[in-house]
């Protein structure tokens, strides 16, 4: 069955639902031994399908995507909304159980990212419990500096440079620096919207572009139309669970002093498959447990992992 397709760019969507399901078809709806493109659906309700993310430097990544087309979850019915508060709810539940831990929210809307990737989509990955506002706000602005987030130019040893990756280089590891033009962005200017992303949703569709950022249980949000570039979630995430896990970090850095040009936080470094593949079979696990409740089957739910 053929991909859905973006209109306007002719790009094939990679996010499809048909591409996910085709896929599952093509398992039987067992565990897959190795992890593809197209076979890591774990299940779906009537409006969104639920898949292990890419790049799962911890068990219990997910992505939630809609079925139809939108640029961003800004475009969801307000009936959509409901169904989705739900499977948010499933998730934050099955992290609990399976981990242990908290979850955090991300969107980075109407991206237009290469690749197919301007489908739809939301990321929830897993936080320590322990993890407080202030640590998470510290984390986000270590983030930004290495990102030069805001500034677009400086002057650094008499030259001007307006490069983004010459800039984050030379603040990041220099003190002796002037910025030209913009400014180091900070937590505060993240709050263009400080609101829960249902009240904003109408707001977010006149923009070109938003990251909304969000740990529930800890009341902590965001949601900025500054471009922080790819993968600023991701990032932040990975940077919490660095703090948090000893051996995790012991690991990274192994994995970094081999190779050192690569991010344990990009997706296309590194795939991290045995988390992926424990991240379907605990879901999956989690679903058969609840599968009698009322809203499971209000909303069509269904498990793609026997």
């Amino acid at each position: 069955m053929a991909t859905q397709k973006n209109k306007k760019s002719e790009i094939v969507d990679v996010l499809a639902w048909n591409l996910f399901k085709a896929g599952a078809d093509k398992r039987k709806n067992v565990m897959p031994i190795k992890c593809g493109l197209d076979n890591r659906l774990i299940a779906s309700t009537k409006n969104f399908f639920v898949v292990g993310g890419l790049g799962a430097f911890t068990p219990g990544y997910y992505l939630i995507i809609t079925k139809n087309f939108y640029g961003s979850f800004a475009q969801l019915t307000d009936e959509e909304i409901i169904e989705y508060k739900w499977l948010v709810s499933v998730l934050n539940d099955s992290l609990d159980k399976n981990y242990k831990q908290y979850s955090t929210i991300f969107e980075h809307g109407m991206c237009s990212c290469a690749g197919g990737l301007d489908h739809a989509h939301v990321h929830m990955m897993p936080v320590p419990k322990d993890v407080d506002n202030s640590e998470i706000i510290q984390i986000i602005e270590k983030v930004l500096k290495k990102r030069s987030a805001g500034i677009e130019k400086i002057k650094f040893n008499n030259h001007t440079f307006d490069n983004v990756h010459d800039i984050s280089t030379i603040i990041n590891f220099n003190d002796n620096y002037e910025i030209l033009e913009g400014k180091l962005l900070k937590f505060e200017d993240l709050k263009n919207y400080d609101e829960d992303f249902e009240k904003i949703r109408p707001l977010l569709l006149a923009e070109e572009q938003y990251i909304n950022f969000k740990v529930p249980a800890k009341n902590f949000l965001f949601c900025t139309t500054h471009y922080l570039g790819t993968q600023f979630g991701r990032e932040v995430v990975s940077e919490i669970s660095l703090n948090f896990d000893k051996k995790l970090k012991e690991y990274f850095s192994s994995l970094n002093r081999s190779n050192p040009t690569k991010l344990i936080w990009r997706w296309q470094d590194y795939n991290f498959e045995k988390n992926i593949l424990q991240t379907m079979r605990d879901l999956s696990n989690y679903l058969k447990s609840i599968k009698s409740e009322k809203n499971y089957i209000k909303f069509k739910m269904v498990n793609f992992i026997n």
